[in-house]
C-alpha cells in the first residue's frame, strides 16, 4: 500500500510538473511575419528518401512553386498575386521570387522561390507563403531569384515573340520563328517543327571557362536523326548538347583535338515529358548526361572547356542543321557544373510528381495556424534526437519524477507534523504534572512531538513500574532522568531518520542529474564526429541528430538537477526548524519531569 500511494504521488505530481512547464516554459506569442497579411501556408521540402532522394545539401536553390485549387485558396489573393511574400522557416526573412503566371480563373499559380539552405537528407525545411493584403506593391524580382552563375533562364511562357531571360543578366534571344503557348509540364512552353531555332548573342556572361550546364524539359513526338538542343561551333571548337534517335548526349571539342563525345544512354521516351541536364567540368575535364534528375552517362574530355566566341543556337545549329523536333519548356544555362544533387532537385521541384515540396493547410492568425515558434522548434528537435539520447532522457526523466514524488511526499508529511505538534505542544503547556498528557487525542497522531514523549514516558512508567511506584508517585533518582532524557535523544534521532529517509533521491538528481545530462552530450558530439565522417562532408542532416541529441540530454540534466536542487533546500529548512523545535521541547519536558519528579522535588 505505501509503494502504491507514493507511485501515485509520483505520477501525479510528475503530470503536474509536465503541464507547469509547458504553461511557463513555452512563449505564448504567435509567429506571423507581418499582421496586414491575413493568411499563409507553409511549403515544406522532402529530400529524404520518401522524397527526392537527395543527400548533399544545397545553398540559393530556385524552387517552382506550384500551386493549385487543392493547395491554394486563389480567392484570398490579389488578383495578379502581387501580395504573394515568401518568408524563411523563422518568419523573419523575405525570399527573394518571381511570378511566372498567375491564373485566378484557371485556379494555376507558377512561382519561383530562391531557398536559402536544403539540408540533404531531411524533410525538415520549410518556407512560409503569405498572401491576402489588398494594399500590397508587387514584391517579386527575377533577377535577384537566382545565383549569380545562373546565366540564362528561359521559361519560354511568352505568346509571341523571342524568349525573355529571367536572369538579371539579360541574355534575351534575338529570334524565335516556332510555335509558342504549347502546353507543358511548367505551363506553357515552344514547338520545334524542324528548322527552328533560339538564337543567343554573344555575351561576358556566357563565359564558361569554368564549367557549364544546360537543362531543359524535352518532349519528342519521333525519333530524332542528330539533333542539336544547345550548340555553339567555332571551327574545332565547339559544345554541342544533342539527341541522337532518343539518346542524349554531350561533345565537346577544343585545342586542336577531336571532339569527345558522352556514351549515348539515357531513353526519352516519345511523347513524353523528360528533365535532360548535361553538365562539363572545366577543372576536372569531365561531363556528365542526366535524365530524370539522374546520371545516364559521363564522358572523359580530356581538355578545358572552349568559350562561346559567338552566337549560341538552341534548337538547332547556327547554320539550321541538325534540326530539333519536338516541345522543349524551361531552359537554363550557368556558367558553372552544377552538381547531381542541383539536377535532382530541379527535376524534383518541377517535375508533375512533386516530390520536392508539399503544402500545408492554409493559416490565418487567429485560427491557431500561428503555431508557436518555441513548441514548433522543440517539435524538430524531438524529431532529431538519437535512440542514444532518449535512453538518457529517459533515465533523467525517472529521476525527475523520484525527486517530484519525494519533495511531494515529505512536504505532505511536514505539513502534517507541524499540524499535530501544534496540537500537541497546545496541549502539553497547559498541563500541571507533565505526565498527565492524553496519549490517546486523535489530533496529535501526526505529532513528532507525541511520538517522543510517549518515548519518555514509558522508559519513566517503566522504572515505576520497576521500582514499584505508581505514576502519582513517580520520584526519578539522577539516574532516572539520565536514563528518560536518553530515550528523548533516541526517539528524537530516530525521527529524524525517518525524516532523512529518501532525501538521497534529491541529493543523487542534483548532482548525479548533470553528470547523466553530460553522459549524453559527450554521446551525441560522439555520434555528430560518426555522421560526419560517414558523411564526408559537413552535412547538416548528419550533424542535426547528435547535436540535438547532445543539448537535449543536457538540458534534461539540468531540468533535473535545478528543481531537486531548490526543492531539498525548501524541505531541509523545514527539517532544520523542526529539530529546533524538537530540541526546545525535550529541553523543556526533561526540566518539568525533572522538577516535578525528581528527587529535589519530592
Amino acid at each position: 500500500m505505501m509503494v502504491r500511494g507514493m507511485w501515485n504521488r509520483v505520477t501525479g505530481v510528475a503530470g503536474a510538473i509536465l503541464l507547469l512547464t509547458f504553461l511557463t516554459g513555452v512563449g505564448q506569442a504567435d509567429a506571423w511575419w507581418d499582421k496586414k497579411w491575413q493568411y499563409r501556408e507553409k511549403v515544406s521540402f522532402d529530400l529524404s528518401e520518401k522524397g527526392a532522394n537527395i543527400k548533399e545539401n544545397l545553398v540559393d536553390a530556385p524552387v517552382l512553386v506550384r500551386l493549385h485549387a487543392g493547395n491554394f485558396q486563389f480567392a484570398n489573393a490579389k488578383k495578379d498575386g502581387s501580395d504573394l511574400r515568401f518568408v524563411s522557416a523563422d518568419d523573419k526573412v523575405p525570399l527573394k521570387f518571381h511570378i511566372e503566371k498567375f491564373d485566378p480563373k484557371q485556379a494555376i499559380a507558377l512561382v519561383w522561390v530562391r531557398v536559402p539552405q536544403l539540408a540533404g537528407g531531411s524533410a525538415q525545411d520549410s518556407i512560409w507563403l503569405y498572401y491576402g493584403n489588398d494594399s500590397s506593391v508587387p514584391g517579386q524580382e527575377a533577377g535577384a531569384t537566382y545565383d549569380t552563375s545562373q546565366v540564362l533562364v528561359y521559361h519560354l511562357n511568352e505568346d509571341q515573340g523571342a524568349p525573355r531571360d529571367a536572369t538579371a543578366y539579360g541574355n534575351n534571344a534575338a529570334a524565335f520563328a516556332g510555335t509558342h503557348g504549347t502546353p507543358s509540364v511548367i505551363g506553357n512552353g515552344y514547338s520545334f517543327k524542324g528548322g527552328e531555332k533560339i538564337v543567343v548573342q554573344r555575351s561576358p556572361s556566357l563565359n564558361f571557362a569554368k564549367g557549364f550546364t544546360f537543362s531543359a524539359w524535352v518532349r519528342i513526338p519521333q525519333a530524332q536523326g542528330d539533333t542539336h538542343l544547345f550548340s555553339w561551333q567555332d571551327g574545332s571548337q565547339s559544345i554541342v548538347v544533342g539527341i541522337a534517335q532518343d539518346k542524349p548526349y554531350l561533345r565537346v571539342g577544343a585545342n586542336g583535338k577531336q571532339p569527345v563525345a558522352s556514351e549515348k544512354k539515357g531513353n526519352l521516351t516519345l511523347n513524353a515529358w523528360h528533365h535532360l541536364a548535361v553538365t562539363a567540368d572545366s577543372d576536372k575535364q569531365f561531363g556528365t548526361v542526366y535524365v530524370d534528375g539522374r546520371e545516364a552517362a559521363s564522358v572523359n574530355l580530356q581538355t578545358a572547356l572552349p568559350s562561346p566566341a559567338g552566337e549560341i543556337a538552341i534548337g538547332a545549329s547556327m547554320t539550321g542543321q541538325n534540326a530539333f523536333v519536338g516541345d522543349l519548356d524551361e531552359i537554363r544555362i550557368s556558367n558553372i557544373a552544377r552538381p547531381a544533387s542541383w539536377v535532382a532537385a530541379a527535376f524534383g521541384s518541377q517535375g508533375p510528381d512533386g516530390k520536392l515540396t508539399a503544402y500545408q493547410p492554409e493559416e490565418t492568425p487567429s485560427s491557431g495556424g500561428g503555431e508557436n515558434l518555441t513548441i514548433r522548434l522543440i517539435k524538430v528537435t524531438a524529431r532529431s534526437i538519437t535512440f542514444d539520447g532518449w535512453l538518457i532522457i529517459a533515465l533523467c526523466t525517472t529521476m525527475l519524477f523520484l525527486a517530484a514524488g519525494v519533495f511531494v511526499s515529505k512536504f505532505l508529511k511536514l505539513q502534517k507534523i507541524k499540524k499535530g505538534n501544534e496540537a500537541f505542544l497546545e496541549s502539553f503547556n497547559n498541563l500541571h504534572d507533565p505526565l498527565e498528557l492524553n496519549q490517546e487525542d486523535d489530533s496529535f497522531e501526526n505529532s513528532s512531538l507525541c511520538r517522543i514523549y510517549k518515548a519518555g514516558y514509558d522508559q519513566i512508567m517503566h522504572w515505576a513500574e520497576k521500582h514499584g511506584e505508581g505514576k502519582e508517585e513517580v520520584v526519578l533518582t539522577n539516574s532516572a532522568v539520565n536514563i528518560f532524557r536518553a530515550a528523548l535523544d533516541r526517539a528524537s534521532s530516530e525521527e529524524t531518520r525517518k525524516m532523512n529517509a529518501w532525501m538521497i533521491v534529491l541529493t543523487l538528481g542534483i548532482s548525479g542529474g548533470p553528470f547523466w545530462g553530460l553522459l549524453g552530450t559527450v554521446w551525441g558530439v560522439m555520434n555528430t564526429f560518426a555522421s560526419l565522417a560517414e558523411a564526408g562532408e559537413a552535412n547538416l542532416s548528419a550533424i542535426a541528430p547528435g547535436v540535438a541529441s547532445a543539448l537535449a540530454c543536457t538540458l534534461f540534466g539540468l531540468l533535473v538537477a535545478i528543481p531537486a536542487l531548490f526543492a531539498y533546500s525548501f524541505l531541509i529548512l523545514h527539517m532544520k526548524n523542526l529539530n529546533v523545535e524538537t530540541r526546545h521541547f525535550i529541553e523543556e519536558y526533561a526540566l518539568r519531569v525533572e522538577g516535578f519528579h525528581g528527587q529535589e522535588g519530592a
